[in-house]
């Protein structure tokens, strides 16, 4: 889990779904890297903290962004309860003139 800066807890799975959903929207725009995913260990208090301290400076690197920061997807991921999931599917989907 990780903290993000709206005080709401997030797991990894759903950075990742924002992530996608990210790379959908703007197809060719670099998105920052997520930390990867690791499937054993990842209990481990020190594991714990350096993917916090990841998934922290993930958020950071798309602060610069305003596109980013203003479009659908972050705005529902920031809000702290929520199933991502069913957030992101209530967004509709783009155009390819949209997109453009």
């Amino acid at each position: 889990m990780a903290y993000s800066r709206t005080k709401g807890i997030r797991r990894y799975n759903e950075f990742f779904k924002l992530y996608e959903k990210l790379e959908a929207r703007w197809p060719g725009i670099p998105i920052p890297c997520l930390p990867p995913k690791k499937a054993i260990g990842n209990k481990d208090v020190k594991f714990i903290n350096e993917r916090r301290f990841y998934l922290e400076r993930f958020l950071k690197k798309m602060s610069p962004f305003e596109f980013i920061l203003e479009s659908p997807e972050f705005k529902l991921f920031t809000r702290p309860n929520g199933d991502i999931e069913k957030l992101f599917a209530s967004i509709p989907k783009l155009t390819t003139a949209d997109q453009v």
